[in-house]
């Protein structure tokens, strides 16, 4: 099968030429088809223990292996969202298959990371979303005071150092792609610095940004993000009224499950934890300000808390190629900023570039927005960064 025509010729010449962002039209993006028949894939769910911080820590996965693997190609590792799991990589909220089953039915192994704490055991959370807190152990309940303080101890590099060790654990020597959706893609960025006996050979995006210290970079040069920090103890709790007011609702016809009601049903008790701490939602938006706070409460050092918003690694990026699409209708990642070149992904972009990455480009396809990696048509985000590493774009 060569699904290859003219919507992906054109995409695939506008990566090699012209400047940020390259554009679809609706008319293009729907033309855009798979490179192969599909094969049949084995899912697993994996797990790995390890320590960090004065505790054990838990964390899961999915491994999906493709009966007929393209040779010698890399892996792709996916992080979720700050409130999600890995389940919505699985199936869309109508029962399609997520971006992980497309994926490696076009024949590439896909990890997908739940943070610790993000994975109820059996897949089924049983606390209401209104009392929920994180489960760190998938073996055993803890008490509340262990979960709260635990809150302020599960730092971007305890989730980090589990993905590693799932990565050692089930893709151990291959080189990697990585992707990350929303506080995912910050973790994506970071991934190399945690699994030595890999490569990660490329960033794929959809709603993704960069580091963190490149956020608080892009918030503080361009204004487009205002200031916000949360209490120390405070966690966040996700609903379709702050789903709305973050302004994550899209086109009905892109929605086959109906509107943020049905989602949230969907999502309540097996898809979604519902739930993000003030440390995840502070780190991940480089609130400096106050992580002296979280260090003076656990007596871990500050560096535990601020080193996630180091640049990454220079000759790690001289080494790999970015590839950032991101729907005109993402409030965060392209409606804010005034000017184009202030808009999050085209700021993160010229950022790479001027890390000297071998490749950096920003695709902008229409109608969608943080989470149409959900919605009808899903399947051609995947088909676009499987066209570009098929052409040598990753390469």
């Amino acid at each position: 099968m060569d699904g290859t025509n003219e919507a992906v010729a054109a995409y695939l010449a506008g990566l090699g030429e012209g400047e940020d962002p390259l554009r679809l039209s609706w008319e293009q993006w729907l033309e855009i088809g798979p490179l192969r028949e599909d094969t049949p894939v084995e899912i697993v769910e994996v797990t790995a223990r390890y320590a960090r911080n004065g505790y054990d820590w838990d964390i899961h996965g999915r491994l999906y292996t493709p009966e007929h693997a393209v040779a010698g190609a890399p892996a792709f590792v996916f992080f979720h969202g700050g409130a999600d799991s890995e389940m919505v990589f699985d199936l869309t909220p109508d029962g399609r298959p997520g971006q992980a089953r497309v994926l490696a039915a076009q024949g590439y192994s896909v990890l997908t990371v739940t943070y610790p704490g993000h994975y109820a055991p059996g897949n089924h959370w049983d606390a209401p979303i209104a009392t929920r807190q994180p489960l760190y152990l998938l073996d055993r309940d803890l008490d509340e005071d262990e979960v709260l303080d635990r809150n302020l101890k599960c730092t971007f590099n305890v989730i980090l150092q589990g993905a590693g060790a799932l990565v050692a654990d089930n893709l151990a020597g291959r080189d990697l792609i990585a992707w990350g959706h929303s506080t995912g893609g910050p973790m994506a960025v970071a991934l190399q610095r945690f699994v030595p006996d890999n490569r990660v050979v490329g960033l794929a995006g959809f709603g993704s940004g960069g580091s963190d210290g490149w956020r608080k970079a892009w918030r503080e040069e361009t204004g487009a993000e205002k200031f916000v920090e949360l209490p120390v103890d405070h966690v966040s709790r996700r609903s379709p009224d702050t789903y709305r007011a973050s302004g994550y609702e899209d086109p009905e016809d892109l929605c086959p499950w109906g509107g943020p009601e049905e989602l949230f049903a969907w999502a309540q008790d097996a898809h979604r934890s519902q739930i993000k701490t003030s440390l995840c939602d502070n780190q991940h938006r480089g609130i400096v300000e106050i992580m002296p706070d979280y260090a003076a409460r656990t007596g871990l050092p500050e560096t535990e808390y601020l080193d996630h918003l180091a640049d990454p690694d220079a000759d790690w990026l001289k080494s790999i190629s970015v590839l950032l699409l991101v729907g005109d209708n993402d409030k965060g990642h392209w409606v804010a900023g005034e000017a184009e070149v202030d808009k999050r992904e085209m700021f993160m972009a010229a950022r790479y570039r001027a890390q000297g990455v071998k490749r950096s480009r920003v695709v902008l396809i229409p109608r969608y927005g943080h989470f149409g990696f959900m919605e009808l048509h899903n399947e051609k985000f995947v088909y676009l960064w499987l066209w570009a590493l098929e052409q040598g774009y990753f390469s």
